[in-house]
């Protein structure tokens, strides 16, 4: 009965996971988007967006981009709006993936592949009980 009740998954098991792969992936996306404090950097972002990608107004789309991950890694790890926190995250990533390496899913695109599909699992998932939106939403 233990084997199965293990092997099948159970609420509380997938509660708990769900809070370290939340942490985990806050923990990156704050890493990745310090940049937003460095006005050199953003500057060089926005210029590369403009130039190689033609991308319109890339001084706020660098903003945006770097502003989501960044707040949005900071929501993922206390849990708070995480459901909007990964949804964001998750299309900065798809973005990252389609448009920036061509939809190299094996190549290049990889990796904001590989973000996307973990946030988008947190954003079924949901934040889990060891959250703030559980606190505050009992969600």
């Amino acid at each position: 009965m233990k084997l199965q009740k293990l092997l099948s998954g159970t609420q509380p098991l997938t509660q708990n996971y769900i809070v370290i792969i939340r942490v985990v992936m806050g923990m990156l996306f704050i890493y990745h988007g310090r940049e937003l404090f460095d006005v050199k950097a953003m500057s060089n972002f926005a210029a590369w967006l403009k130039k190689d990608l033609h991308f319109p107004l890339p001084l706020l789309m660098a903003y945006l981009r770097t502003g989501a991950e960044f707040f949005g890694g900071i929501m993922l790890i206390i849990g708070l709006f995480t459901r909007l926190a990964s949804f964001l995250i998750c299309f900065t990533m798809l973005v990252a993936g389609f448009i920036v390496d061509k939809g190299d899913f094996f190549g290049e695109g990889e990796m904001p592949f590989a973000y996307a599909a973990i946030l988008f699992t947190i954003y079924l998932a949901g934040p889990g009980k060891l959250s703030l939106d559980y606190f505050f939403f009992k969600k």
